[in-house]
C-alpha cells in the first residue's frame, strides 16, 4: 500500500474544517490513517470513497474504554488521538454525513470543556509574562505572545459556542 504523510495546520475552533479536508482526501482515495503533533497527517491510498470523519475532545483516560465503545457501538471507526482530540470515522451513506453529536448543545460542552482546559494554564502565563526577569526580555517576550495567543484562543472558542448556542 502507497502512504503519504501531510503538514496541514488546524486551530481548535477549526475542527469542522479538518473533519472536511479528510474527508476530501478520502473521496480522492487518501483515507486517513492517523495524526500526529503538530500536524503530520498519514494517509493510506485506495479507492475513492465519502468517508465522514468527526472530531471530538476528551483528556480523562480512566473513562476512554467506556467512552470508545460508545461509538464503536454505533458504527464509527476509532482512527487515533492526537492531544486530547479523538479521531473518528464512518462512511457516508447515500452522500449524508452522520454525526457524532445529536444536537448542538453537545457540541457546546465540547468546547467549553476545551475552553476551561485552556483557561488552567492562562494565570500562569498572565504571572510569567507580568514578572520579567532581567536579562530574559527574549523569554518574557515569548512567554506574551503565548498568553495573547491563549486569550485569542479563548476568544474564538467563546465565539464558537455562542454561534452554536444561538441554533438552539
Amino acid at each position: 500500500m502507497t502512504t503519504m504523510t501531510q503538514f496541514r495546520w488546524f486551530w481548535a475552533w477549526d475542527d469542522e474544517k479538518e473533519e472536511n479536508w479528510l474527508r476530501e482526501m478520502s473521496l480522492k482515495g487518501w483515507h486517513f490513517q492517523s495524526v500526529s503533533l503538530p500536524g503530520f497527517y498519514r494517509f493510506e491510498q485506495g479507492e475513492p470513497k465519502d468517508i465522514v470523519y468527526r472530531l471530538d475532545y476528551l483528556t480523562n483516560t480512566k473513562d476512554k474504554p467506556d467512552y470508545l465503545q460508545l461509538f464503536l457501538d454505533v458504527g464509527w471507526a476509532y482512527k487515533g488521538e492526537m492531544n486530547g482530540w479523538q479521531y473518528f470515522s464512518k462512511e457516508a451513506v447515500d452522500g449524508e454525513a452522520p454525526e457524532i453529536f445529536s444536537d448542538p448543545e453537545s457540541k457546546v460542552k465540547k468546547y467549553a470543556y476545551l475552553m476551561l482546559r485552556l483557561g488552567f494554564f492562562l494565570p500562569l502565563y498572565i504571572v510569567i509574562a507580568s514578572n520579567p526577569r532581567p536579562g530574559y526580555e527574549f523569554v518574557s517576550l515569548i512567554w506574551t505572545v503565548l498568553l495573547f495567543f491563549f486569550i485569542y484562543a479563548q476568544f474564538r472558542l467563546l465565539m464558537r459556542v455562542k454561534g452554536l448556542r444561538r441554533k438552539l
